[in-house]
């Protein structure tokens, strides 16, 4: 049955998701889900459309679309919403990568861009961090004639930072216009910083940028898999093409709509994390651990030693963090950010732990 199996999928590694607690009273704080749950405003409408889950849903789910064209100041056209942002991403990949086309991807970040591209036989480059960040100039320097798609993440997962709007306004100029970026912004509702980059800026202009958002963090819509992408229309029409039909459920478009206007959650959600973070920031100084500042709502930590004993100990005191082996950082675990009870419950445990 072996000779059945396609070549570039021979060799491809199972996607690694955080542990999932199974007893009651665990803290997961592993896998950057929202700590208050999904939006009471999306539950009510998921409560309400699940009465007719015997009719198909809308195909292009059309008034999600609208809702999220008019928060960017698109058209509608420049939408297009997928089972999560690796369903999109998978999109991308059937409807952009030829085999052997180049696909530049940082190290230590995200592991879905080197998925699809393994997936369509694309060619990857792989371009370190510098200083836990992604290196737009090194990027650019690796683009070729060859190359195809450039997959960068802001904040970067896992490290949670960002690269700046002058940063990303310098790589533009350097990338040729045959060539298609792809910005994943799974954490941008959670960016304090006023350098964040504008990369609709880019859409709007008519560049070659996808810019991917999710429903599943900040949103707290991770089990019900929501995500979209904008793009020029250009972009986005041929990805209709080879997107499954009905590849988002009614629960889904009825559940995003709902959240995308819950203000009173979305706010509680910021505040919670800009909290949170400093909080964690004071006791991870009492403890001399290396950490990174973030914009995300996690905080990746560098202990310098392999993560394994430590995510072990964590564990059976009831907390659940994630080691970033499957990162390609042996030595680094990343912690989600929590509510104030999760939090503390969480510095107990590494105090005792360390």
């Amino acid at each position: 049955m072996d000779g059945l199996v396609r070549e570039p999928v021979k060799n491809i590694p199972e996607y690694i998701p955080g542990k999932t607690p199974k007893e009651p009273g665990v803290v997961k704080l592993a896998s950057n889900e929202n700590p208050f749950g999904p939006s009471p405003k999306a539950l009510e409408a998921i409560a309400d459309e699940a009465k007719k889950l015997q009719i198909y849903p809308d195909q292009k789910s059309s008034l999600l679309r609208e809702a999220l064209a008019k928060k960017f100041g698109l058209a509608d056209q420049n939408v297009i919403c997928g089972n999560g942002s690796d369903d999109l991403l998978q999109i991308i990949g059937a409807t952009y990568l030829n085999p052997g086309d180049e696909v530049i991807i940082a190290k230590n970040t995200f592991s879905v861009y080197e998925l699809v591209s393994r997936i369509f036989d694309g060619k990857m480059v792989f371009v370190g961090l510098k200083d836990y960040s992604l290196d737009l100039e090194a990027i650019a320097a690796a683009i070729t004639p060859k190359t195809k798609i450039v997959f960068l993440t802001n904040p970067n997962n896992p490290t949670g930072t960002i690269f700046t709007a002058a940063q990303f306004d310098a790589l533009m100029k350097k990338v040729p216009e045959n060539v298609l970026v792809v910005v994943d912004e799974a954490y941008a509702e959670f960016v304090e910083s006023r350098d964040f980059p504008d990369a609709v800026k880019y859409i709007k202009a008519g560049r070659n940028v996808l810019v991917l958002r999710t429903l599943s963090k900040f949103y707290g819509l991770a089990g019900l898999r929501l995500g979209y992408a904008l793009g020029p229309q250009e972009l986005i029409a041929p990805m209709f093409k080879t997107k499954m039909p009905f590849n988002v459920n009614r629960l889904a478009q009825a559940g995003g709509l709902a959240a995308l206007g819950d203000k009173e959650f979305l706010d509680k959600t910021y505040k919670n994390n800009a909290e949170g973070k400093q909080y964690l920031y004071a006791e991870f100084d009492k403890l001399k651990l290396e950490y990174k500042k973030t914009e995300a709502n996690f905080i990746f930590i560098d202990l310098k030693k392999s993560a394994d004993e430590l995510f072990m100990t964590m564990m059976k005191k009831g907390v659940i963090v994630r080691p970033l082996s499957s990162f390609g950082l042996p030595q680094a675990i990343r912690i989600s950010i929590g509510t104030r009870d999760q939090n503390e419950k969480l510095a107990a445990a590494l105090k005792e732990s360390i």
